[in-house]
């Protein structure tokens, strides 16, 4: 169907522009006339989807750069004072997602046909989460929507800085493993049969490691297809397992159970609580709700449990330093440094500060398990191809000093 720019007058006077599919431009009339609405004017152009140039540049998922971008340039654009629908007009002809590109124009339409900004975002909430929608919602409410936006893209840009600094510090152990096993099963697999067939030729008795080293191989190779798929079925089944409700309760309970890695899922789950919950309050955000959208928001089920107490406490007016307390998810600090925001009415900020300091205390565990894991890796390596080579080798020996005899 084509697709057409409008302008219209409502009833109270006031001036409105839109864009939207009809099956004519009478049709079009027609409708917005049985709105109510007094016709400016009307005309067709192309829908952005049909432009060649634009769909070649398009990827088919929404990364949460693509959404930093849209939300930075949008808060850009209304506090310059463009118009909220100019303002998506112009970002839909720059967004570089397909998806995202789709729904900013159905929130266009939306917004042009007269719903607030945030009943249109609210429609798609498998992009624009409640995190999004209600920091829209209080800066459409109080007239800060630039400002609020603002702190949302903060938000987003350092959440996303944090994924970025984890999965960073995690790619060079997670290949050094793999490198590592990858190495072994080659060695396992192909390397020690050949040595075995030439030992079947010697007329000599095989050192135990060396038999060890060659029963083991013989194994492997005749079970290693098993084992593979053994463990793709247990990975899958965990998988599942952990989508389910119980699976999930019991897999975040593990995270802070876990030795030596408990720490870092404590301090992701303290930053992500302090950093969005400061980010909500300081957008104007009840703290009751926000203390609701970041309870589903955090990730964790023990986390959320906990955050519901802290809910009830706050409801019931009696703070939220108390249950922080007894969690045992918050440390002393994350505590006093609460109870200080709530009595001097800066909670907002102090949770900022808390989720500084704790990004930062993330960042330096992850260098410290990187330096840690790297040389475990090689001395286990190490060991293990030395026990290899040895095994392979001790016959050889064997056989030069028989012979030199």
């Amino acid at each position: 169907m084509p697709y057409f720019i409008y302008k219209v007058r409502d009833a109270q006077g006031h001036e409105r522009e839109g864009e939207q599919e009809a099956a004519s431009e009478e049709a079009l009339i027609t409708q917005l006339q049985n709105e109510g609405l007094l016709i400016i004017s009307v005309a067709q152009r192309e829908k952005v989807e049909k432009s060649v140039s634009m769909r070649r540049r398009l990827h088919f998922r929404v990364t949460i750069d693509d959404l930093i971008i849209f939300t930075r340039q949008l808060a850009t654009m209304l506090e310059a004072g463009v118009t909220l629908l100019e303002s998506l007009d112009v970002l839909s002809k720059q967004i570089e997602s397909r998806p995202l590109l789709e729904t900013v124009e159905q929130v266009k339409h939306d917004v042009s046909a007269g719903s607030t900004f945030r009943d249109a975002l609210a429609r798609h909430p498998k992009i624009f989460s409640d995190f999004w929608v209600n920091v829209v919602e209080t800066g459409e409410a109080s007239g800060t929507l630039p400002a609020s936006l603002t702190q949302l893209a903060d938000y987003l840009e350092s959440a996303s800085s944090l994924r970025q600094k984890i999965v960073s510090a995690l790619i060079y152990p997670v290949i050094l493993i793999v490198m590592a096993f990858a190495a072994l099963i080659v060695f396992t697999v192909w390397i020690v049969p050949v040595f075995s067939r030439v030992f079947d030729n010697f007329d000599v008795a095989l050192p135990v490691l060396t038999n060890m080293v060659i029963a083991f191989s013989s194994f492997a190779r005749r079970y290693i297809l098993v084992f593979c798929a053994g463990l793709a079925g247990l990975a899958i089944f965990l998988r599942k397992y952990v989508q389910t409700e119980k699976g999930k309760w019991q897999f975040d309970q593990l995270k802070f159970k876990l030795p030596i890695i408990s720490s870092l899922f404590q301090r992701i789950a303290i930053e992500r609580f302090a950093s969005g919950l400061g980010t909500l309050i300081e957008s104007g955000v009840p703290i009751l709700y926000g203390l609701s959208i970041i309870g589903k928001s955090v990730g964790n089920k023990v986390v959320e449990k906990e955050i519901e107490e802290i809910r009830e406490s706050v409801r019931q007016g009696k703070g939220m330093s108390k249950p922080l307390e007894k969690s045992g998810v918050f440390t002393p600090m994350v505590v006093q440094l609460v109870t200080v925001g709530e009595e001097i009415g800066e909670l907002g900020k102090m949770l900022k500060r808390i989720a500084q300091f704790y990004r930062e205390r993330i960042a330096t565990t992850l260098t410290r398990m990187t330096t840690m894991i790297e040389p475990a890796v090689l001395i286990f390596m190490g060991v293990v191809i030395g026990i290899l080579v040895i095994a392979l080798f001790m016959p050889i020996f064997q056989l030069a000093m028989v012979a030199g005899r």
